[in-house]
Parts: structure tokens; C-alpha cells; sequence
């Protein structure tokens, strides 16, 4: 066989391998692709606003009832002053050794900004007698906020003055809080009184009409009426009523022999034993509120503070109810004592713990003040709706408004001088002394050793 190629065997060899070729190029081809992923990572930059905060210490007494009406008023404050923090410091002696024990956190550097203090404890003449507190005088005299000291009781602002005439006078060293007329309450079971067809208190009692109604009241195992007794100022009560002071005008004397003392003592001892219508401390059964809501003490002379135990404790155990201390020769009798709060002297923020100061004593600290017994002593506190729905509060309100101003010794030493007259009376209340020309003579001894140490 010729092996010699045709033209139509080339032709078809050539149409063969075409073919294979097209075949060959429909069949599916493996490429490798190779992708590149970028990463795209997003750093966030933290950037830190360092704010100032300024430090407001502030101290005062541990588990006191108005901390509620404080913390308001440091809300309010740190509201209108973001850059301000304050921090309260409380301390556990809320009374008597109060003003000593914030007296030596001054020595040593170690005070805060503001202060509570109050007139009755002898807090605030310790701390200004002292030089503890700042004077307020300029910062009151360049706020343009429109604060004014008019809108409190002026017996109340009088208190928070020290100069070199003693209290009263002089720099003002706090802003108040609260206010209260000394014992100016007379609360009484309105359910026990006229259940023995006896009329019951009224405003406008006096002291033989309240010593009456105590008699017929008085039955076995049931007393008409306790008095207040105890220190200097429950005391000053009794002799205002009938005219008479137990120490000097100028706190330098002692007064309490005087006849008018004399005749206020009488009638609260006749109370005590004459009458027996007021249980001695050994016929006290638990203490004065366990026995007035038992029924066995028809009345007792107490403050405002009072409506807290009517509220929360005798609630509606029977009808109670509170008129002023019914008034003696003199009137009512009463005289103010009052809180405060202060800026302190070595104070690196005086102006801003003033702010502070303002905001715990405002017309809204004043309603919260006064809603929980009265004790208020700014005028627009009075005049807010949420306090003129409730009497009992304007009553309270309006007794200590009329009561008169704070008397001390001009040595400035006010708790001691409610023990020392406390010592002095109590043998009299127990009826181991008698109330004699003795007595008197050794009370005046004794009261005058005291009035004759020196300020402190």
C-alpha cells in the first residue's frame, strides 16, 4: 500500500485534528486565583476630659432626722454646680460634744467647709467663741441671687451673731435651719379629758385653767399633767410665764431667787405635790409617750418635735391633740432655740460652702423642715400651700414665731449651764428639797460660781 498521502486523506486529516482541537478547547480549564484580602482595622483613640471637682466637706450630726431635707438641699446644689461634690461627714455625738469634738478637728487642720451647730447644745457659741466658723457678713452683703435675711424669724438670725458683746451681736457665723420655741406645745388625749366630762384645752387657755382640768382628771393610776423640768432651758419656760429671768440680761448674774421665778417654780411644784397631778420620776411607767398613749397622763408639755410621736406611734389609739402652752401672768412663756449651718474658718472654698449653706436653709428646705414638725423659721415656709393644709404645722409655726429670744451666759458655756441649773432642781422635782430661802440661797450660790468662770 503507497503510504504516499492523497489530497483527500490530507483534508481529513487536517479536518481530525481541528476537531480534536475544538474539543479539546470546550473542555473545562483549572485556573488558580490567588486573592489578596486587605484588612482595614480601625483603632479607636480614647481620649479622657479630665474634670475639676471641688470637694465640699460637710458635717453634722449622725442619724439626724432632717439628713432627708440636707440631701435635697445638696441635690440643688450640685445641680446648679456641676463642678461641686459634696461629702457629708456625720458624727455620732450630735449634742453636747458636738462643738468640742469638731473644736479639735479645727486644731488639728483636719475640718471640712460647713458645720451644723445649734444654740440650744451650746454648739455654735463653742465653735464661734473659738474662732471655728467664718463670718458670713461679706458674702451676704454681695449676693446679688436675690437672698435676703429677712425671710427668717430676726430672733432666729440674732442667735447666729457673736461679737465683742457676746451673742447676739455682731458678725453673723451661720445661716438657720430650723426653729423652735422651748417646750411651747401642750399635747393631750382629747378622748380621755372629755370622756370624764371635763372641758378640753384650749388656744387661749391660761395656767390656772390647764392646772384645773389637771385635778379633776387626776385619778387613781391616771395623771392630768406633766410639766416640762430637766435643764435651764426647760426651766426658763416656767419663769417667763410669770415674768421672771433666772439669770441677767447681761448673762453675768444670777437671778433665780427673784420672787417671779419663785411664784413659776411653786406652780409646777404644787403640780408635782400639792395637786399630784404630774407622776414624779419614780411614777413615770417607761417614759412619758409609753405612758400618755396607755392612757395614764392625760397631757404634757413637750415642743413640736412632739408631732412625730403623735403621727408615728399613738396614730389613731384614740383622738389627740396640741393647743400652746396655756400662758401664765406674764404670757406664753417661750423663748427660741435653733439650728444652723456654718462655714468653717480654715473653709479653702468659702464661697461655694456659702452656696451650700443657702441651699440647706431655702424656702424648700424650710417646707422640709416644717413637714416634719413645724420646725421652720423662714416667713415664705408659712405661706406655702404645703404647709398651710396642715394646722397643726401652722400652729407649731406660729408659737415659735411669737416666742422670744435665746438667753445664755455671757461666759458662752450653754450646756453647762443646762446642767448646772438641772442639778441645782432636780432634789426639788424628786421632793428631797424643799423650795425655802435655803434653797434659794444655795441655788443663787451655785448659779453665780458658774456665771463667774470665764468664756470657753
Amino acid at each position: 500500500m503507497s503510504r504516499v498521502m492523497t489530497r483527500r486523506r490530507l483534508l481529513k486529516a487536517v479536518a481530525a485534528g481541528a476537531g480534536a482541537a475544538a474539543l479539546a478547547a470546550c473542555q473545562p480549564q483549572q485556573v488558580e486565583v490567588v486573592r489578596e484580602v486587605e484588612k482595614i482595622v480601625e483603632q479607636t483613640v480614647v481620649v479622657e476630659k479630665v474634670k475639676e471637682v471641688v470637694i465640699i466637706r460637710m458635717h453634722s450630726r449622725l442619724g439626724d432626722a432632717q439628713r432627708t431635707v440636707y440631701d435635697g438641699g445638696i441635690a440643688r446644689m450640685e445641680a446648679a454646680h456641676p463642678e461641686v461634690k459634696v461629702n457629708v461627714e456625720e458624727f455620732p455625738a450630735g449634742s453636747a460634744e458636738y462643738g468640742p469634738k469638731i473644736a479639735a478637728m479645727v486644731a488639728g487642720g483636719a475640718v471640712g467647709d460647713i458645720t451644723w451647730n445649734a444654740i440650744g447644745t451650746g454648739s455654735f457659741q463653742f465653735l464661734a467663741f473659738n474662732k471655728a466658723l467664718a463670718s458670713l457678713e461679706e458674702q451676704v452683703a454681695a449676693d446679688k441671687s436675690g437672698f435676703t435675711l429677712d425671710e427668717f424669724f430676726p430672733t432666729v438670725v440674732k442667735g447666729f451673731r457673736m461679737g465683742p458683746s457676746g451673742q447676739g451681736s455682731g458678725d453673723l457665723y451661720g445661716l438657720p435651719t430650723l426653729t423652735h420655741g422651748v417646750q411651747v406645745c401642750l399635747w393631750f388625749n382629747r378622748d380621755l379629758i372629755e370622756g370624764a366630762g371635763v372641758e378640753a384645752p384650749t388656744d387661749d387657755w391660761t395656767r390656772d385653767q390647764l392646772f384645773d382640768m389637771a385635778t379633776k382628771v387626776t385619778t387613781e393610776g391616771v395623771f392630768g399633767f406633766l410639766p416640762a423640768t430637766g435643764d435651764y432651758s426647760n426651766h426658763r419656760n416656767h419663769t417667763l410665764a410669770f415674768g421672771g429671768e433666772i439669770i441677767s440680761e447681761d448673762g453675768t448674774k444670777a437671778t433665780i431667787a427673784d420672787e417671779p421665778c419663785r411664784a413659776a417654780f411653786q406652780w409646777v411644784h404644787d403640780c408635782f405635790f400639792k395637786a399630784k397631778v404630774a407622776p414624779t420620776a419614780s411614777q413615770i411607767q417607761g417614759n412619758t409617750d409609753q405612758m400618755f398613749l396607755a392612757g395614764k397622763l392625760a397631757a404634757y408639755q413637750s415642743g413640736g418635735w412632739a408631732l412625730v410621736t403623735m403621727r408615728n406611734v399613738i396614730k389613731d389609739a384614740f383622738q389627740w391633740d396640741m393647743v400652746p402652752m396655756p400662758k401664765g401672768p406674764a404670757g406664753l412663756g417661750s423663748h427660741v432655740h435653733a439650728d444652723s449651718f456654718a462655714v468653717f474658718s480654715l473653709s479653702k472654698n468659702k464661697p461655694l460652702a456659702y452656696e451650700l449653706c443657702k441651699f440647706l436653709t431655702d424656702k424648700e428646705a424650710g417646707v422640709g423642715y416644717a413637714s416634719l414638725m413645724g420646725l421652720a423659721c423662714r416667713f415664705d415656709t408659712f405661706q406655702d400651700e404645703r404647709i398651710t393644709k396642715d394646722p397643726l404645722l401652722l400652729k407649731i409655726g406660729e408659737t415659735t414665731e411669737a416666742a422670744v429670744e435665746h438667753r445664755g451666759s455671757a461666759n458662752l458655756r450653754k450646756q453647762e449651764l443646762q446642767t448646772t441649773v438641772a442639778a441645782i432642781m432636780s432634789p426639788v422635782w424628786t421632793g428631797d428639797t424643799p423650795l425655802d430661802d435655803a434653797f434659794y440661797a444655795e441655788a443663787t450660790k451655785t448659779l453665780q460660781t458658774f456665771l463667774d468662770k470665764p468664756a470657753g
